[in-house]
């Protein structure tokens, strides 16, 4: 049968290949040549087997993870666990005394310059308030007896608040902290040098505990603020940069984040040291200028303690971002500041 009549047109039934009735002549060549497969010692058949093991889920997606389980770094199954996993917060890692004080060298030595400025000018403050005790019993002038110890005293309280202020940096991660307690210890300076003329003058021939001469104390304190402060500025600096990374990392890249953690620095130090201010303000109010006879003299010292809860109350608003809370706070701020001009405008130191 010729090649084009592989398919019959006559009908649709006949539109299948006719193989019982058409062979190439290549087919005998096949049938010649051909051989059946025999095996030798060359073919070698395999079994594969299926694999015996198969990984699970890492995590069933009805269970509860634990901390130490977390740590476990072998394949077995874990019997309490859920998806995802809680991270483990530093809290839980980190001691307490590693969060005060952190493995940088620099947070370490700010901490241990602030300890030995108010070590040392406490000890110098505390031998001129015994000497000034000593020549009051003598002497009847009222800067010798009255005015002078308490300038003294709001000094050395100054000196311990900056150390808690320094301390409260380091743990709060708080940059603005750190200039503001550089512009803090200038205004020590400020005032150690003005108070060396008046301090001599009081206790020109006084004897105390030591035999240092009154000249040598008043000297002492100036330049001990002075080389500090140069230390605040070069390690707050260096302090700046490392929290910066780390604020940055936990913060992230957001503008609006980061102003708004910026402006919450702002007013945490400010509510902080609005604390030491408004004690010593009170504080000379209360033994300078108030007498006891005088209702308001009551009325202050009632307001002291009441002025630093409030203070504390605007810490927990911003905190924890209680309406209620900063409304009472700024209020009470409102009325303080009312009270603080109208004293000062009237009253005479």
């Amino acid at each position: 049968m010729p090649a084009h009549n592989l398919y019959s047109n006559d009908s649709p039934q006949m539109l299948t290949p006719q193989h019982e009735e058409y062979k190439t002549s290549y087919d005998n060549l096949i049938d010649e040549f051909a051989k059946p497969f025999t095996a030798n010692s060359n073919h070698q058949t395999f079994a594969v087997e299926p694999p015996s093991h198969r990984r699970g889920t890492s995590f069933p997606f009805n269970k509860s993870i634990s901390s130490k389980q977390s740590d476990d770094t072998s394949h077995e199954p874990l019997s309490n666990v859920s998806y995802p996993p809680l991270p483990v917060k530093d809290s839980e890692t980190e001691s307490i005394w590693r969060r005060f004080l952190p493995e940088s060298l620099a947070c370490r030595l700010y901490i241990v310059t602030v300890l030995v400025e108010t070590t040392i000018d406490l000890a110098i403050e505390g031998e001129l308030l015994l000497r000034l005790r000593a020549r009051a019993d003598k002497d009847t002038n009222e800067i010798t007896s009255r005015k002078m110890p308490v300038y003294l005293s709001i000094f050395a309280l100054a000196h311990v608040f900056q150390l808690a202020m320094a301390v409260d940096a380091v743990y709060a991660r708080n940059t603005l902290q750190f200039l503001c307690l550089a512009v803090f210890n200038a205004l020590f300076l400020v005032y150690a040098v003005i108070q060396i003329g008046e301090v001599r003058e009081a206790l020109s021939n006084a004897a105390g505990v030591g035999s240092v001469p009154i000249d040598v104390l008043t000297t002492i304190i100036p330049i001990v603020i002075a080389i500090c402060e140069v230390a605040y500025i070069g390690l707050g600096w260096k302090i700046y940069h490392e929290f910066g990374w780390k604020v940055y990392k936990f913060l992230g890249a957001d503008r609006n984040i980061k102003r708004m953690y910026a402006n919450y620095q702002v007013y945490e130090c400010l509510v902080k040291f609005d604390v030491f201010f408004w004690v010593g303000f009170s504080v000379q109010f209360i033994w300078l200028v108030l007498q006891k006879n005088d209702w308001e003299y009551y009325v202050t010292c009632a307001a002291l303690p009441l002025s630093i809860i409030l203070l504390v109350e605007g810490h927990l608003a911003a905190r924890h971002e209680n309406k209620w809370m900063m409304a009472t706070f700024m209020s009470g701020c409102i009325g303080a500041m009312i009270y603080f001009i109208y004293k000062v405008s009237t009253s005479e130191f």
